[in-house]
């Protein structure tokens, strides 16, 4: 929600693609800073159907799209020789963060116009596993890096910039599911010895979606206290 909520405070239009709608004292206070605030509803294994229709409702209801924020994001732990490893998790995390991601940033390809930015969430163990049970996830973290620096080239012609920010674990995480263990193994792997802020990634989005960003693409920038220093 960091993010969302830079955005709004910018004073952006937001089209927020979520599973579950947030309580109405939050869009409340998005819709505080005077953009429309519009939610529209996503499954946990969108597909390409589904990625289609959801950027006809957003142009439907402002008639344009300039910012895509992909934070497509499912992430199970597990050993990958774990005979009791949940296999329909690990087909969701798959679906999610690969053909989910793809499906989208390709539908709102199609839509933006000139200046367009798309910036994908990512993972810093995209590059480098340093937590044991973390390997599919990485994989699929590295598989959107890697997209995305094809589909800048495609889209490059175009004027639309697409890049990655690369995200280390955060203080939020405990929340999120994430083990103890996980989190302080990412903490104490990274080069500032603590865990980053959500504020510290919506600060790196924006970034890439203002004006100082324009010369940019094909980048991955990570926000991971130096964990792949």
């Amino acid at each position: 929600m960091a993010t969302v909520q830079a955005l709004a405070e910018g004073g952006s239009d937001l089209a927020l693609a979520l599973e579950v709608e947030p309580e109405a004292h939050i869009l409340e206070s998005l819709r505080s800073y005077g953009g429309r605030v519009v939610c529209f509803p996503t499954s946990s294994r969108p597909n390409t159907v589904e990625a289609t229709q959801l950027v006809r409702a957003v142009i439907a209801a402002f008639g344009r799209l300039d910012v895509l924020v992909a934070n497509n994001v499912r992430r199970v732990e597990g050993q990958i020789d774990d005979d009791d490893v949940d296999e329909d998790a690990l087909e969701e995390q798959l679906s999610m963060n690969i053909k989910g991601a793809f499906a989208l940033i390709k539908a709102a390809s199609k839509v933006m116009n000139e200046g367009g930015r798309v910036i994908a969430l990512g993972s810093s163990i995209a590059d480098r596993v340093g937590t044991p049970g973390l390997a599919e996830f990485a994989a699929t973290r590295a598989a959107i890096a890697a997209f995305c620096k094809g589909a800048a080239h495609d889209l490059g012609p175009r004027g639309i910039t697409v890049n990655v920010v690369q995200v280390g674990a955060l203080a939020s995480d405990v929340d999120g599911g994430h083990s103890q263990e996980t989190l302080a193994a990412e903490r104490e792997a990274n080069v500032l010895k603590r865990l980053g802020q959500p504020s510290e990634v919506a600060h790196a989005i924006m970034f890439l979606a203002g004006p100082g960003a324009m010369f940019i693409t094909g980048s991955v920038l990570n926000v991971d206290g130096g964990y792949n220093a």
